[in-house]
């Protein structure tokens, strides 16, 4: 990317958004190093150094069964770690129990080893179909994160769905996020700098787009002797959900709220809540929430609800200073890109006082009818802050704080009065 020259022009973008809204596939920039929007999922997993070979084996199987029952297209390169390249695909790729070796040699000196394979063309391009891992023996965690088509999606959601659960069953991670981003799982350690360029101008036009970089983002941080030690990594809390996000024990303790009252603020019928157990404690659970359909939500259709409702949610615990880069720009770089700045105002661009993206933001009420809208009985505390709509009183909205007591309207001969969420 030139010092001096903008990566994108304004007819360049606009471009690219034309052609994505017609085929999902379509992919831009330099040759070998095209960049598209790619749905995503990653598995972040907190383990000590003696679990290392358990998560390594659980990885690779997990890998085998995409590779076997979920990809529709070959895979065409592999990460090796033991010279960081990416190697073609002749016939096979090295086998588990040899990567397992490998494994156990390399963790002897170093802290980390990777694994990888793409279906793309070169590790610098976004792919169809790719999957990353780290395993990790410093203070970060090990993550599995998986690129997969948005059109074989479409026609398999029930299975990609049984294949997520087995997944976070098998992990039991601490973190999870799925959704769409700037297609960039085989980059490892260091995204590019048009990359990250393309983060930062499509953040404008998608409030559906994430920003995931698991090997800078997945460092914990831990209270020592002097306090709370605060990282701008995932450690320090959770990031803004787009679409699909884990509640691990760890995160719903600090939260300080039962199962009944994250199900009370997020009840609506397009999220769908998955109760998983905690294999490392019966007592404990972790929540798998997702927030509707996988959408990239264009600006211009305004604010989404279902996501300014999870952000309600995991506010306290939201990680407000994640670091959004994983390189530096140069001096007089004149490429839009994350920074100390604009970094936590679009972490908290679902907030009430949030003004992201300046210029573009439009706020609208949910269109959906009444009864799919979020619903809660008149005499009950009110779970969310906005106006309230009841069709006792069909032509009145009223505004209600979250905790105050909804009316039940004694006065009005309708019987059991339902009150139902229109927005903020």
């Amino acid at each position: 990317m030139s010092t001096s020259e903008l990566f994108l022009s304004e007819n360049e973008i606009k471009s690219f958004l034309s052609e994505f809204g017609q085929n999902s596939d379509y992919m831009y920039g330099y040759e070998g190093e095209e960049f598209g929007i790619c749905p995503f999922i990653t598995f972040y997993i907190l383990n000590s150094d003696d679990e290392v070979l358990l998560i390594a084996d659980k990885i690779l199987s997990i890998c085998n069964v995409f590779e076997e029952e979920i990809i529709d297209k070959p895979l065409n390169l592999f990460y090796r770690n033991e010279d960081s390249h990416w190697k073609k695909i002749v016939k096979k790729k090295p086998n588990k129990k040899d990567i397992i070796t490998d494994v156990t040699k390399t963790l002897d000196s170093d802290l980390f080893y990777f694994i990888g394979a793409s279906s793309a063309d070169s590790n610098l391009q976004s792919a169809q179909w790719a999957y990353s891992a780290m395993l990790s023996q410093a203070s970060a965690y090990s993550y599995l994160k998986i690129t997969f088509s948005s059109k074989w999606y479409e026609n398999n959601k029930n299975k990609w769905e049984e294949f997520v659960e087995r997944c976070l069953k098998e992990f039991n991670p601490i973190q999870s996020y799925s959704g769409y981003e700037i297609g960039n799982s085989t980059q490892l350690s260091s995204i590019s700098p048009e990359f990250e360029t393309a983060e930062r101008i499509f953040t404008d036009y998608f409030y559906g787009l994430d920003i995931d970089h698991p090997a800078a983002m997945a460092f914990h941080s831990h209270y020592d002797e002097d306090g709370f030690e605060y990282l701008p990594v995932l450690g320090a809390g959770l990031r803004t959900p787009t679409w699909c996000f884990l509640l691990s024990p760890y995160w719903i303790d600090k939260l300080g709220l039962s199962e009944e009252q994250i199900r009370l603020k997020l009840n609506d019928p397009r999220i769908e809540i998955t109760k998983l157990p905690d294999v490392t404690n019966p007592e404990k659970f972790s929540l798998w929430i997702r927030l509707g359909e996988l959408s990239l939500y264009p600006v211009e259709e305004g604010i989404p609800d279902l996501l300014m409702m999870a952000n309600e949610l995991i506010k306290p615990i939201r990680c407000n200073d994640l670091k959004l880069t994983t390189l530096d720009a140069w001096d007089d770089d004149p490429n839009p890109r994350f920074d100390v700045e604009n970094s936590p105002q679009w972490i908290a661009r679902f907030d009430e006082d949030s003004h992201w993206p300046d210029g573009k933001r439009i706020n609208k009420v949910s269109n959906l009818p009444l009864e799919e809208k979020l619903k809660v009985k008149g005499g009950e505390l009110c779970p969310q802050t906005g106006y309230w709509q009841t069709p006792a009183q069909p032509d009145e909205l009223q505004y209600f704080k979250q905790g105050e007591i909804l009316p039940i309207l004694s006065e009005l001969d309708w019987g059991e009065v339902f009150w139902y969420w229109v927005g903020k």
